[in-house]
């Protein structure tokens, strides 16, 4: 059964990768109305279980402090009582902010990493304040997009493991396959399709090369599709028993239900209401990541084994 399983999710990688070069605009679009905040609340919840008793509360007090401010910036845009350029200025700031707070309120770390770990902490922060409120932040923050899907990576235990395999190298060779699809691609497409509603970084990307946006579109997508994979059921199946879940409350269906609906109906403003959500989870991501490159001790809970369900 555990390899029936296995293979099944393997089948539905490598499907997903052929309706991504098939059909890339049509598979985001249902993709991110489907499990786009299914998604966002399962990963803030997997996060809790892993990397909650493992950070002080004086740190994620400040965190969620700051990350509340980007949630008001984000809202604010939806509703159009702040501009895109203000909004962006806010993500930058924001995300900054995260940075510094994790520099300087972190527990101890290994201290061979510890200088590498203060002075990436300050440069990166340094230079989203320095972009921030220039023409320079919408390719900062789409570049921080791109990269997002693939942060399953930085935050999974580094002994975790999903079935048979190590988590982070079986990750690794999973998201590499968008990567290799990128090039195969180039050259192979004059271009996105107009009129179609393609992830908001392609618009940046065509921006400064048609022929960089047609390649990347269809990796693009399977990268976030892949994303969606591991959130909602690898990482899980990292913890294994020690899985408690997002309590799936009748007010949580509810608003997940309610968004896929407004996506189908209002695509334009349903994403970005859900960027106000997104944001969050995003940037919460970003500080737990510099922590585990930073050398602090991660591990799954003491009671995960190998899931065999």
């Amino acid at each position: 059964m555990r390899r029936v399983r296995e293979s099944a999710w393997i089948a539905l990688a490598a499907v997903l990768g052929l309706l991504a070069l098939w059909q890339p605009q049509g598979l985001y679009l249902f993709a991110l109305a489907l499990f786009g905040l299914p998604h966002v609340l399962w990963e803030l919840a997997w996060v809790r279980q892993v990397w909650g008793a493992a950070l002080p509360r004086m740190l994620w007090m400040p965190l969620l402090g700051v990350l509340t401010m980007q949630a008001l910036a984000r809202f604010g845009l939806w509703s159009g009582r702040l501009d895109a350029a203000t909004a962006a200025a806010c993500d930058a700031a924001s995300l900054a902010v995260c940075l510094f707070v994790t520099v300087f309120m972190t527990p101890r770390l290994p201290r061979p990493r510890r200088y590498a770990f203060v002075a990436v902490g300050l440069a990166v922060p340094a230079g989203l304040i320095a972009v921030a409120d220039t023409p320079y932040v919408v390719g900062v923050l789409a570049a921080l997009a791109i990269a997002h899907n693939f942060t399953p990576l930085g935050l999974m235990p580094s002994d975790a493991r999903i079935g048979r395999w190590p988590a982070r190298p079986l990750l690794g060779v999973m998201f590499l396959a968008p990567l290799l699809c990128c090039g195969l691609l180039w050259g192979a497409h004059s271009g996105v399709a107009t009129g179609s509603t393609p992830p908001s970084e392609i618009g940046w990307l065509q921006g400064r090369s048609t022929q960089l946006a047609a390649a990347a579109l269809p990796a693009l997508v399977w990268a976030q599709c892949l994303h969606y994979l591991s959130v909602l059921y690898l990482m899980p199946r990292a913890i294994g028993p020690a899985w408690r879940g997002l309590p799936m409350r009748p007010l949580a269906l509810l608003l997940c239900a309610g968004l896929s609906l407004y996506f189908f109906t209002d695509y334009k403003s349903a994403r970005g209401l859900y960027a106000v959500a997104a944001g969050v989870h995003a940037w919460l991501e970003w500080p737990l990541i510099l922590l585990g490159v930073a050398g602090l001790p991660l591990h799954a809970p003491d009671d995960s084994v190998v899931a065999t369900s």
